[in-house]
């Protein structure tokens, strides 16, 4: 590795660094990347044939995945992203701003993770992850982009 490209790397995983320390599956649908495997599923993501009509600029870091293609993206301000990839189309609309951090982002994980341990879950189960999820982020819960129940 050139000191150049070491030099990313470590800037990078400085930017990385609320990630956990080794890939994690939170729930069904996050599976959380540590900081050098964020840095080399988003090497892979840098070609624009990829993508269409899309480039990915340096600051944007794929962190995690739901295991069926949907990812989970970190932002150029620290944000977390959802990229769906409905009908395998690779475009910039099939972004959404989840309005989190890493760590908002990776406590809804634990969150989800731990409802889904639930074997049949009442009413009060799905009230407390709503209040869970609210706690974290206001209106979380209506801009999930899978149903929390």
């Amino acid at each position: 590795m050139t000191a150049d490209r070491a030099a990313g790397v470590d800037a990078a995983e400085h930017r990385l660094r609320a990630l956990p320390a080794g890939v994690v599956e939170l729930s069904g649908d996050v599976t959380a990347f540590d900081a050098r495997r964020a840095v080399a599923e988003t090497r892979e993501r840098q070609d624009p044939i990829y993508w269409v009509d899309l480039e990915v600029a340096a600051e944007w870091f794929v962190i995690g995945d739901n295991g069926q293609g949907d990812e989970w993206w970190f932002g150029p301000r620290g944000d977390v992203w959802f990229f769906d990839h409905t009908d395998g189309e690779r475009s910039i609309s099939r972004f959404h701003a989840m309005h989190l951090s890493v760590t908002e982002w990776i406590m809804t994980g634990h969150l989800l993770g731990a409802f889904e341990k639930i074997d049949d879950p009442t009413d009060g189960d799905v009230a407390r992850l709503h209040a869970g999820m609210e706690a974290i982020s206001a209106e979380l819960p209506s801009r999930w982009p899978y149903a929390p129940v």
